[in-house]
């Protein structure tokens, strides 16, 4: 019994001493510590996307023509075209996406062997590209694209409709950030055209329901003026040529030829 009593007295003063420890620690905690999700010295990444929008005028010398029957039938005129273009770079892959849509109407315009003259008619056109430029130098890029084009050129309302492909190479050069130059150099393998080709002189000649493919090239070179960091002003030039058979209402192919060229004048914003 003596044992007993002694057992439990040791028990209680042994629980006693630890709830006083525990009472004497009560709200006290050490600072908690957290590990933190991203190194300290960690800097925030530099975007890799440059954009770049704004409008253009291009003032446009072409013409289009076909033979038939031995005679050569060509409608050579100018015209006033308004675009929108646009322009993403991409510095992580060195690749870039870019493309225009531009609308304008005829003027001055002159039917040959059969003489006549016309200033009507319309020229809309659309280009979209991508492109990798692998050799960077930092002020310097250069490289390869590929890219659809659509033209429709049409004097007095009527005209051929091409859809085409575009393979080129394409460099650009940044001097100092206040200039910079570009130019692009493109074969066109395969073009669908469809369609008319139309000569208004006197007798009238038409190619009715055309079809064929037709190939050819297309440049363009551009300089630029850094106003403000976000404000450019370019200008340059650019030529599209197109040639090939087609068949139409008229028996047997026939060889047609379109081409459009002259300078462009250019407001850009960048961001």
């Amino acid at each position: 019994m003596s044992r007993l009593l002694t057992g439990l007295a040791m028990g209680l003063l042994v629980a006693a001493a630890s709830g006083q420890a525990t009472a004497a620690d009560w709200g006290v905690q050490p600072d908690p510590v957290f590990k933190p999700a991203y190194p300290v010295d960690m800097m925030p990444q530099e975007d890799s996307l440059d954009f770049e929008a704004g409008i253009r005028y291009f003032y446009g010398m072409g013409g289009q023509s076909f033979n038939l029957g031995g005679t050569n039938y060509s409608a050579n005129d100018t015209s006033h075209a308004l675009e929108v273009h646009g322009r993403i770079d991409d510095h992580s892959t060195s690749t870039y996406v870019k493309g225009h849509i531009g609308y304008g109407a005829i003027t001055d315009g002159e039917f040959a062997p059969n003489g006549g003259d016309y200033n009507t008619g319309r020229v809309g056109y659309i280009n979209a590209d991508f492109g990798y430029l692998p050799l960077d130098t930092g002020s310097v890029k250069a490289g390869v694209f590929g890219g659809y084009m659509y033209a429709d050129e049409s004097p007095e309302g009527s005209g051929p409709i091409v859809h085409g492909l575009r393979l080129g190479v394409a460099g650009q050069a940044e001097f100092n950030n206040i200039f910079d130059i570009s130019a692009e150099a493109a074969i066109i393998p395969y073009a669908s055209v469809t369609g008319s080709f139309r000569n208004g002189g006197t007798p009238v000649t038409t190619l009715s329901n055309v079809n064929g493919s037709l190939y050819g090239a297309a440049g363009e070179v551009m300089a630029g003026f850094h106003v403000t960091e976000n404000f450019i002003i370019r200008g340059g030039a650019r030529a599209t040529y197109l040639n090939g058979y087609v068949t139409s209402d008229q028996p047997g192919e026939q060889y047609v030829e379109s081409f459009r060229w002259g300078p462009v004048v250019e407001l850009t914003a960048s961001f």
